[in-house]
């Protein structure tokens, strides 16, 4: 009723003063569209060229042809030979005498995915850099296992170094230096100076007593979650897709943490040693409620209300047929490719066409090392089907 009164008086103002205001509301109004118009080309403009590039690399990623010629390929050789005119052609075309050996050919795929974070680190706005250099730490992460892995079976430092992918922050001389030591002791002495050194040297013990490596590498996989948590700002329209995408992965790792536990029959105090306790949906109070759960149903009964509820219940079922948890590690790494094709969807002139690349890359090499593994050990097309994530 006061604004109805409000609007009467103001009608019922002479005309010039009446179209006064009018002109000043229409040029307010203006103004606002026109500030909002500057701050989003300002906070976009940025990812012109990079988006360009972005889009060069998605319209080279394998369709959905080109994948089942690679499923139904006769083995090894005819599937290299398939992938020769695609950007995995140079990678692989160094392993070729080599393509018996499942690891030598991931190395090389390895090798690529690491090129394409290095090329996008290397050109995004500074805004998103500090993002990229840590997500590209899970190859310093993935040179350290191996090199644990390497020594824990007994491997010389030629057989190691070869397995190792020359990129990331820790140096060539330094991976080099690290192949020749004899012992997973030597290997954690070998890191000082580096940020890695003080995570295994506490977790050293664990590896002592029990003579497994589990311990080490989750440290390692928590660590750099950690860093990449704690590094995202929530200022900033690209920040914030970062945020919900980094987030969400941490969610994820968590849950395949918690339910291989449940699986493998882990008390909840070991499982709470390694999960992040932090994420994007799943507050620490909830980890901690998981990790208590008595079964992997107790474990998606206290999901309910968050969105990993139904993509865990839908997939119960066959979980209970395979007994594996590879089933929910499935669905959960599809729902987190799902999520990046959505939020470059969401800010297409921004940061998402990059969050979209790099799941979709992910997962494309990720399928690639199922297919390549399957037709060495000689899997049938449609077992390897089972086990690619789509």
């Amino acid at each position: 009723m006061e604004i109805l009164t409000q609007v009467t008086q103001i009608a019922s103002l002479p005309t010039n003063i009446f179209m006064t205001l009018l002109v000043l509301a229409g040029i307010t109004i203006f103004l606002v569209i026109i500030i909002f118009l500057i701050r989003y080309l300002i906070e976009t403009a940025p990812f012109a060229y990079v988006n360009a590039r972005v889009r060069s690399m998605e319209s080279r990623l394998l369709n959905e042809h080109k994948l089942n010629e690679l499923i139904e390929a006769t083995g090894i050789t005819d599937l290299i030979g398939f992938l020769e005119d695609t950007d995995y052609g140079p990678y692989l075309s160094e392993v070729m005498n080599q393509s018996s050996d499942s690891v030598i050919v991931e190395k090389a795929l390895n090798i690529h995915l690491a090129h394409i974070y290095k090329t996008l680190s290397n050109i995004v706005p500074d805004s998103a850099k500090k993002i990229l250099k840590l997500l590209e730490k899970k190859f310093d992460v993935k040179n350290i296992k191996t090199l644990l892995r390497a020594k824990y079976v007994g491997l010389d430092a030629e057989e190691t170094f070869k397995l190792l992918i020359p990129l990331g922050t820790i140096p060539e001389s330094k991976l080099r230096e690290l192949s020749e030591a004899k012992t997973i002791e030597e290997i954690v002495s070998g890191l000082e100076g580096t940020e890695y050194a003080h995570i295994l040297s506490d977790e050293l013990s664990k590896y002592e007593q029990a003579g497994k490596l589990t311990s080490l590498e989750m440290s390692l996989d928590k660590y750099v979650l950690g860093e990449l948590w704690k590094n995202i700002s929530i200022d900033g329209t690209e920040k914030d897709l970062f945020k919900e995408f980094v987030g969400t992965m941490i969610d994820i790792e968590n849950l395949k943490m918690i339910l291989k536990g449940k699986a493998d029959g882990l008390s909840s105090e070991i499982i709470s040693e390694y999960i992040t306790d932090f994420g994007y949906e799943l507050a620490p109070w909830k980890l901690k409620e998981l990790a208590d759960a008595e079964s992997i149903e107790g474990v998606i009964s206290s999901l309910e209300g968050t969105k990993y509820a139904s993509i865990l219940t839908d997939n119960l079922e066959e979980f209970e047929k395979a007994k594996t948890t590879y089933v929910f590690e499935k669905a959960l790494d599809k729902y987190l490719v799902e999520l990046g094709r959505r939020l470059s969807l969401r800010q297409p002139f921004g940061v998402g066409p990059i969050i979209g690349l790099i799941t979709s890359k992910e997962l494309e090499v990720r399928n690639l090392k199922i297919i390549i593994k399957g037709k060495i050990e000689g899997l049938p097309a449609s077992q390897i089907r089972e086990l690619l994530v789509e």
